[in-house]
């Protein structure tokens, strides 16, 4: 039978509503957010694992990853990239993000707030801040039974010369990570509530542990860790009510001194010979 216009109408109506909903979802999967302020720049892969993979000062980049993973009961861990495609809001200009992923069960919100600190010259001390809210809502009219992780790779300087350290408060929960480099020092501090696990290693055990398809939790070795390429996670674990939520707030404070671009020090060194070579000329 003949197909009518209004049945080839149809069709072509739903082809084009099906491949706007894969540009759609593929542009969210390589959704990358920028954030801005005075000597600060961050990048946020919203779509992948890839979560926030730059944070530079002054052109300094300082991270590799920084992610989020979740476990729901005893189920595997998985990042929280694949609840959802990410909404996402910018706020205070280009300052802040929020990224919200959600199911049937449950949502994530995770806001971002990047303070940079003022332009400073080669050799001084130069900061940056990324203050993080995490909020964990149960949409589900059951307990919901929640573990959330946070995974940090960062490269400070040399990324085979870092040492990290966690610390816990006065209940006994992890409520700090201190990492450091010969010229940069990087704090996060957890307001609150601190997390029940913690793990400092080298890279990758910790992310091959988040991503075997195994639901286990973190180590609770503390550290110190390092030198060497070295990362670190914390674990939140929740009872949430129906029609409740958790919030998680941090802070991550970088602290690091600028030295020369490398193409800098090359024009340098090119100048200082030809400088070397015309005296030896004019001698």
């Amino acid at each position: 039978m003949k197909p009518t216009q209004k049945n080839l109408t149809r069709k072509w109506i739903s082809g084009v509503c099906a491949a706007a909903a894969v540009l759609i979802a593929f542009t969210a999967s390589a959704q990358i957010i920028t954030l801005t302020d005075n000597n600060s720049v961050a990048k946020i892969d919203v779509g992948s694992q890839a979560g926030m993979n730059y944070w530079a000062v002054q052109g300094q980049n300082m991270l590799n990853q920084q992610w989020f993973w979740y476990r729901v009961g005893q189920n595997p861990e998985a990042s929280i990239d694949t609840i959802s495609p990410a909404t996402v809001t910018l706020f205070n200009g280009t300052r802040g993000l929020s990224t919200y992923y959600a199911n049937n069960l449950f949502g994530i919100r995770v806001d971002y707030l990047l303070s940079g600190g003022p332009f400073v010259g080669v050799g001084e001390q130069a900061s940056s801040d990324i203050g993080e809210t995490i909020t964990i809502y149960n949409t589900s009219s059951s307990p919901l039974e929640f573990s959330f992780f946070q995974y940090s790779d960062f490269n400070l300087g040399d990324p085979l010369n870092d040492t990290v350290q966690l610390g816990k408060n006065l209940r006994g929960l992890w409520n700090e990570a201190v990492q450091v480099d010969n010229l940069v020092g990087l704090t996060e501090t957890v307001t609150a509530p601190g997390a029940n696990h913690g793990e400092a290693g080298l890279y990758n055990a910790t992310l091959v542990k988040l991503n075997d398809g195994v639901a286990s939790n973190l180590s609770d070795v503390g550290g110190p860790v390092g030198p060497g390429d070295a990362t670190w996670a914390l674990q939140w674990d929740f009872l949430i009510n129906p029609g409740g939520y958790v919030t998680i707030s941090k802070d991550k404070y970088l602290n690091v001194r600028i030295v020369p671009e490398p193409g800098t020090v090359t024009l340098l060194a090119l100048g200082l010979a030809g400088l070397a070579i015309l005296r030896r000329r004019q001698g």
